[in-house]
């Protein structure tokens, strides 16, 4: 019989080991792409003298051409890209390693001990723990987060100062360390209320929340974060418009909930959004995307948006995810109760009902989800090239040449939000949520929506 303890290191070092070699594939995936780009600027500069030397209007052409950038937007486009899966990387190995951290540094039992000494009452007690354990986390991660502003303010994509970002972060850190301490709080309280079956009465408390806050979102969360106004105030014509694509598509959406999102010059981004369901459906148009894309392009950004609405695949991804949950919950469980029973003792901690257990249970999490992130984005990916079809048949007889007008809005909206022109294919497989933009602008130019095939001659 194999000792346990030369069997469960290794088990722990293999785990480590494959969750170290996909990390560096990722960062390899990116040193590739300097290569790309030398490659990526000779393509573009031979794309844009054949356009120019193709035949104006050559049909063939317009089918064949994808999402092609001049060679200095073109390597700027990958710089910013390139850096951003750096970003993405380097964030994900620093948060596990801040969860690490903690568990090794002991931070959580001290944490729990200082609040203990300074109240005998156990909700106070956790008032003082939750938010500033929260709040330590929030600030390692810090350099992340400015990280990330450094680079967009560097390529243009944010002109928000230093000083009102802070102000954001600082708010956003607040909230969620006082909203995120209620949850653990609940969560807490479970585990002590019943070690045993507490993944299964936060799995059945879960899903109702869930489904409630999607409802809720965009009429009571966004209010707080975001600066909204119905469209119809200012833009009245295309708040109709969205109203006419939203009832081709058989949907029914209030003009209170067609709304314009204001930017305050603070972002470059110009995009559309769709959150809610039910009466909540909601669509969301950025006033940077409507000052800088032409009526057309607008229009087919938010018949996308609608598109999301018309899934049923949604229904169907989340019947198989309901019994996936609580296998994902069960599995977190006992992984919990194995890391702590093995190395509990060494790490101060209690048991699973202890508070400093924290960081050990956000740790499995994490790489749970690191895990899951090529599979989710996968299943993103689908979705969103369904909504970009919904979307054309949407928009079709409304915009005039609506392939070629989706294929100028996915060009525009990619040299706009320097879209990556050729992502690694590791790359797209791991990080992307939306398929490339070339892609989307090869198929717009090739699909044919359904009002098309449905008014064509027979036989063409």
């Amino acid at each position: 019989m194999p000792d346990n303890n030369a069997v469960f290191p290794r088990r722990a070092l293999l785990l480590k080991l494959r969750l170290i070699l996909l990390i560096i594939l990722g960062l390899s995936a990116v040193v590739a792409h300097d290569k790309a780009l030398a490659r990526g600027l000779a393509a573009a500069q031979g794309a844009i003298a054949a356009q120019s030397a193709a035949p104006a209007g050559s049909a063939q052409q317009d089918r064949a051409a994808g999402y092609v950038l001049p060679p200095q937007l073109y390597a700027r486009a990958v710089r910013y890209s390139r850096e951003g899966y750096w970003l993405y990387f380097v964030t994900t190995v620093c948060t596990i390693l801040i969860l690490w951290l903690l568990i090794r540094w002991k931070t959580a039992p001290w944490l729990r001990n200082w609040a203990e000494r300074i109240t005998c009452r156990r909700w106070l007690q956790f008032v003082l723990f939750g938010p500033t354990l929260l709040l330590i986390f929030g600030i390692l991660l810090l350099p992340t987060a400015a990280w990330d502003q450094w680079r967009m303010r560097r390529f243009g994509m944010s002109v928000q100062g230093w000083g009102a970002w802070l102000g954001d972060w600082t708010t956003s850190e607040i909230a969620t360390a006082l909203g995120g301490a209620v949850a653990i709080g609940l969560l807490y309280y479970m585990i002590r209320r019943s070690p045993r079956r507490w993944w299964l009465f936060l799995w059945a408390l879960a899903l109702p929340l869930v489904v409630l806050l999607v409802f809720i979102q965009p009429v009571a969360i966004d209010p707080l974060f975001e600066t909204l106004e119905p469209l119809s105030i200012s833009h009245p014509d295309l708040a109709d418009s969205i109203e006419v694509l939203a009832g081709r598509g058989g949907l029914s959406i209030s003009p209170q909930h067609i709304y314009l999102l204001k930017t305050d010059g603070n972002s470059a981004e110009a995009d559309a959004s769709s959150e809610g369901f039910g009466p909540t459906k909601s669509v969301f148009v950025m006033d940077s995307l409507i000052a800088s894309e032409p009526r057309a392009a607008v229009l087919h950004e938010v018949g996308h948006e609608i598109g999301h609405f018309m899934f049923t695949l949604d229904w169907i991804v989340f019947a198989i995810c309901v019994p996936l949950s609580l296998v994902l919950l069960y599995f977190i469980h006992r992984s919990f109760v194995w890391a702590l029973g093995r190395w509990g003792a060494q790490w101060n901690i209690r048991g699973p009902d202890d508070w400093a257990s924290l960081p050990v249970l956000a740790f499995i999490v994490s790489l749970i989800l690191i895990i899951f992130t090529p599979a989710a984005n996968t299943l993103s990916r689908y979705r969103e090239h369904e909504a970009d079809r919904h979307g054309l048949d949407l928009v079709d007889g409304i915009v005039p040449n609506v392939r070629e007008a989706g294929a100028r809005a996915f060009q525009e909206y990619g040299e706009a939000n320097l879209a990556d022109p050729d992502p690694p294919a590791f790359i797209e497989w791991w990080l992307f949520d939306h398929p490339p933009v070339n892609e989307r602008i090869i198929f717009c130019r090739t699909y044919r929506p359904l009002t098309s095939l449905e008014n064509a001659e027979p036989g063409k």
